[in-house]
């Protein structure tokens, strides 16, 4: 069960990441609560996984808020 609720962090972590790099991207921050919500949701998840052994979801939704984050603030918008 552990498994399952750090894929549903990952993917929590995932939206936020791009939400904030959208939200950047636009010129500011306008949802900061939604955003740190979803953060720290996915955050916890991921974190209890890895504490009953299942590492791969913290691994996979941190470097994947990162990047789609980063992606979304330096992709070019018209």
């Amino acid at each position: 069960m552990d498994g399952a609720l750090g894929w549903v962090g990952a993917g929590l972590l995932l939206l936020a990441g791009a939400g904030w790099g959208a939200q950047l991207a636009r010129g500011g921050v306008t949802w900061p609560a939604l955003g740190l919500g979803l953060s720290t949701l996915g955050l916890g998840l991921t974190a209890n996984a890895f504490l009953h052994g299942h590492d791969l979801p913290l691994i996979q939704g941190a470097v994947g808020a990162l990047g789609a984050s980063a992606l979304l603030i330096f992709t070019r918008r018209d």
